[in-house]
C-alpha cells in the first residue's frame, strides 16, 4: 500500500497553499488598512478622506489574479461590524470595492501597460482606469447602499464625492506604489540618490505636518503647496519609485494626524479644508508621476540617440558618426586649411585577447580609448571603428603637429600594460596619417589612404607612425 503521508507536496498543492496564503494576507492587510483609514472618518458620514485599502486591493488583484478580490468581502464585513454598519450595507459596499479593484486590474492588463509606469501612456492609463474610474464603482455602489438602507442621512452627492475622493487618493498612492515596487523587483539607490530621497521624505513630513496643524483654515492648503517643488525635483530622475514613496509618506502622515487633528476638522457637514488638502495631495502625486514618466521617456530617447552615434564599449564616437563627420570636414576643406586623419590599429592585441579572454580584451579597449582621449585635443574627433581599430580627425592641424600628436599616442600606448591572470601584457599601436585636402572625393577614400599608411607602418615593423606618401608630397607643394 502506498504511503501517501510521506510524499512531497505536488505543484498543485503548492499553488493552492500559496493562493490561500495570499488570500489570508490580503484579507488581514485590507482590514488593517481599513482601520487605519477610518481614523480620519467624518463624524457625520462615516466616510474617510483617505482609504489606502483601495490601492492595496488593486495591487494584490493585479499581481495575483482577479479571484483574490473575494477577500474584500469578509474584510469589509469585519470593518462593518467594527463600525456598527448594517450587514447589508457592508456587503453591498464590499461588492463595489471588489469591482473597484478587479475592473481596473483587468482593463490595465488587457491594455498591456508597463506596471513600472515608466512611460507616459502607461501612467495616464493607470490614472484614468484606476484612481478615476475604479472609485466611481465603489462610491456609486456604497452611496446607493447607504441611502437605500437608511444608513446615512448625509447629502448623497457629497457622500459620493467624499467616498470617491478617499478611495481615489488611496488608489493613486498605494495602488501606484504596489505596481511600481513589484515591477521594480529590487530597489537599489546610490549613496547620493538615497541621501536625496531621505531629505525629500523629511521635507514632505515637515510640510505635511505643518499643513495639517493649520487644517481649520485655508493656510493648511497654502502650506501643502510646498510639496509641489519637492515632488517635481524627485520626479526629474525619471523613476516612479521615489515619487510613490513620497506619496506614501504623505499619506502616512495624514493617517497619523488623526491623533492631533481638532474635532471640528472631521465634524463637518460640508467638504472642509481637510478634503481640500487631500485633493491637493492627489494633484501633487499625479504631477510627480507624469513628470517622472515624461523624464524617463526623454532619457530613453537620449540613450537611443547616443547609441546611434557612439560605441557602447569605449563610449567613443562609432564608425557611422565618424564617417559622417569626416564627410563634413572634407566638404569644408579649403586649400588654405590643413586637416589630418589618423588610422590606428593595435599591435599584439590578439595575443592578449587569446591569452586572457574577451572580457580582458574589452577592458583593454576601454582603457586604451581613455589613453587616446588624453592625447588628442578637445576639438579633435576620436572614434572606435571596430575591433581594435581607432581613428582621429585632427582639424586645423598641420602635418608636423599631427605627427607629434601621433607619436605621443604611440608612446602612451607603448607604456600601457595590462596585468591579467596569465601575466603582464603590453600592446602597441601602428598609426597611419593622411592629409585631408580640398577636392578629395569621399570619406571612404580618405579613410583608405590612412588605412594604407597604417598597413605600411605594420609592414615596416609595427609600433610606429607612418605618413601616407601623397600627404608628404602635398605638404611640400
Amino acid at each position: 500500500m502506498d504511503d501517501h503521508w510521506g510524499r512531497e507536496p505536488g505543484p498543485e498543492t503548492n499553488t493552492v497553499v500559496r493562493r490561500a496564503g495570499i488570500f489570508l494576507l490580503f484579507l488581514a492587510g485590507y482590514f488593517l488598512l481599513g482601520i487605519a483609514g477610518l481614523q480620519l472618518q467624518s463624524a457625520q458620514t462615516g466616510i474617510t478622506p483617505v482609504w489606502p485599502a483601495s490601492g492595496f486591493a488593486f495591487a494584490i488583484v493585479y499581481w495575483f489574479g482577479l479571484t483574490q478580490a473575494i477577500a474584500i468581502l469578509p474584510a469589509m464585513l469585519a470593518l462593518g461590524w467594527v463600525l456598527g454598519v448594517p450587514l447589508e450595507v457592508a456587503a453591498i459596499s464590499a461588492i463595489g470595492s471588489m469591482l473597484e479593484a478587479a475592473v481596473p486590474a483587468y482593463l490595465l492588463r488587457r491594455a498591456g501597460i508597463d506596471p513600472g509606469l515608466r512611460h507616459l501612456r502607461d501612467a495616464l492609463l493607470f490614472v484614468v482606469l484606476g484612481p478615476i474610474l475604479g472609485p466611481v464603482l465603489s462610491a456609486t455602489t456604497g452611496s446607493i447602499a447607504f441611502q437605500m438602507l437608511g444608513a446615512s442621512e448625509f447629502d448623497p452627492v457629497r457622500l459620493w464625492l467624499l467616498w470617491w475622493l478617499g478611495n481615489s487618493i488611496g488608489f493613486l498612492v498605494a495602488g501606484g506604489f504596489g505596481l511600481v515596487i513589484v515591477a521594480r523587483r529590487s530597489i537599489r539607490f546610490g549613496g547620493r540618490a538615497l541621501f536625496e530621497l531621505a531629505t525629500a521624505c523629511g521635507i514632505v513630513i515637515v510640510v505635511t505636518v505643518a499643513g495639517l496643524l493649520q487644517v481649520v483654515n485655508i493656510t493648511s492648503s497654502l502650506v501643502l503647496y510646498l510639496l509641489i517643488p519637492v515632488f517635481v525635483l524627485v520626479a526629474q530622475r525619471g523613476d516612479q519609485v521615489p515619487v510613490m514613496m513620497l506619496g506614501m509618506v504623505a499619506i502616512g502622515v495624514m493617517l497619523l494626524s488623526a491623533a492631533w487633528l481638532p474635532d471640528e476638522s472631521l465634524a463637518q457637514t460640508d467638504l472642509g479644508i481637510l478634503y481640500l488638502d487631500v485633493s491637493l495631495l492627489w494633484v501633487v502625486v499625479f504631477t510627480g508621476m507624469m513628470i517622472s514618466s515624461a523624464r524617463h521617456e526623454m532619457y530613453a530617447r537620449e540613450q537611443v540617440s547616443w547609441l546611434v552615434n557612439h560605441d557602447p564599449l569605449t563610449r567613443l564616437v562609432n564608425r557611422h558618426a565618424f564617417m559622417n563627420h569626416l564627410e563634413e570636414v572634407l566638404q569644408r576643406a579649403r586649400p588654405e586649411t590643413s586637416h589630418v586623419l589618423l588610422f590606428l590599429d593595435l599591435d599584439r592585441f590578439k595575443d592578449l585577447n587569446d591569452a586572457e579572454g574577451h572580457r580582458a580584451g574589452d577592458q583593454v579597449l576601454r582603457e586604451v580609448g581613455v589613453l587616446l582621449g588624453q592625447e588628442v585635443r578637445a576639438e579633435d574627433t576620436l572614434a572606435r571603428l571596430g575591433g581594435d581599430e581607432f581613428a582621429v580627425i585632427l582639424e586645423d592641424c598641420s602635418l608636423l603637429d599631427a605627427c607629434s600628436i601621433a607619436e605621443n599616442i604611440r608612446g602612451a600606448v607603448q607604456r600601457y600594460e595590462y596585468r591579467g591572470a596569465k601575466g603582464i601584457h603590453r600592446v602597441e599601436v601602428s598609426i597611419g596619417l593622411s592629409l585631408l585636402v580640398h577636392g578629395q572625393t569621399s570619406p571612404e577614400d580618405a579613410l583608405h589612404d590612412a588605412d594604407s599608411a597604417c598597413y605600411e607602418a605594420k609592414h615596416a615593423g609595427r609600433n610606429r607612425v607612418w605618413v601616407q606618401p601623397e600627404s608628404r608630397r602635398r605638404t611640400d607643394v
